[in-house]
């Protein structure tokens, strides 16, 4: 059995340009981050693949119209979990990044951020990094390789420089951060449909390699409050460097740690005017 891991996020589906005030998504977003997924995986089975884990991603991890994704996926819905967005990745043969955005701070990039706008800054060994990154390192640990990514131009850039050898799918090009020039849905499903076919039959064949972070790894995070840095400090081993910056150094998945306890477990601040 080759079993395909795919996370799937939504800003870097074709026509999503902007976050609503709160959850949940709009209802033709959310169809189109289902289809998008969908394509991915009629594609991966085109190409040789047979069992698919799809895991939720964007906000509160339940975007996924369940009774539209193809019955041969099972998802993975809901947050607070250990490896933010990677869990179950170990048991999987390879791993699609479906609706992906670039990190924070990039420009001509789709509503950039790097999995909370409460972090402001992140980089992994010196490298500035994103939340494909972090999802290949993840899955690198467990010597899984990614295969495919979609998203935006900007994002296709950033992952492209770190994972040169992927298929990949650009579903827009940036118009500043809340704008795009998107191509018609149908298009990006057939564009996304035949890149999954290719990279499920290059899987196979075993013509990609995991990434894996060279340990230990060393994290510098800026976040948005300097509070935030207060409580990240409590934890053992976290550095404070300045009023809103830490560093951490250790094994890869005590990184991950680190990122989901904070990220899940650190309210956020109310937005005061």
């Amino acid at each position: 059995m080759f079993t395909v891991f795919i996370a799937a996020d939504i800003e870097g589906t074709t026509g999503y340009v902007d976050w609503p005030e709160r959850p949940p998504e709009d209802e033709w977003l959310r169809k189109q981050m289902t289809a998008e997924v969908n394509a991915a995986i009629e594609g991966a089975l085109a190409g040789g693949a047979d069992d698919f884990i799809v895991s939720d991603i964007h906000w509160k991890k339940q975007n996924i119209i369940p009774d539209l994704l193809s019955g041969r996926a099972r998802l993975i819905r809901g947050t607070r979990r250990r490896h933010m967005w990677m869990d179950m990745v170990d048991r999987c043969n390879l791993v699609f990044l479906i609706g992906f955005h670039a990190g924070c701070g990039a420009a001509g990039a789709v509503l950039p951020h790097t999995i909370t706008t409460r972090i402001t800054g992140l980089r992994i060994n010196g490298r500035h990094s994103n939340e494909a990154l972090i999802s290949a390192f993840t899955a690198g640990h467990y010597r899984v390789p990614v295969g495919l990514a979609s998203g935006d131009k900007s994002f296709i850039d950033e992952v492209l420089a770190f994972l040169p050898e992927l298929e990949t799918v650009a579903v827009k090009e940036g118009i500043g951060n809340c704008a795009a020039l998107n191509i018609h849905p149908a298009q990006a499903l057939e564009n996304i449909k035949e890149a999954a076919e290719k990279a499920a039959r290059r899987g196979i064949k075993g013509c990609f390699n995991p990434l894996i972070c060279d340990e230990p790894a060393e994290i510098i995070m800026e976040v948005s409050w300097p509070g935030y840095a207060e409580a990240l400090s409590l934890i053992p081993g976290v550095h404070r460097l300045g009023g809103r910056e830490v560093s951490y150094k250790g094994k890869w998945l005590e990184v991950m740690n680190i990122l989901s306890l904070f990220v899940n477990y650190v309210p956020s601040l109310p937005v005061l005017s």
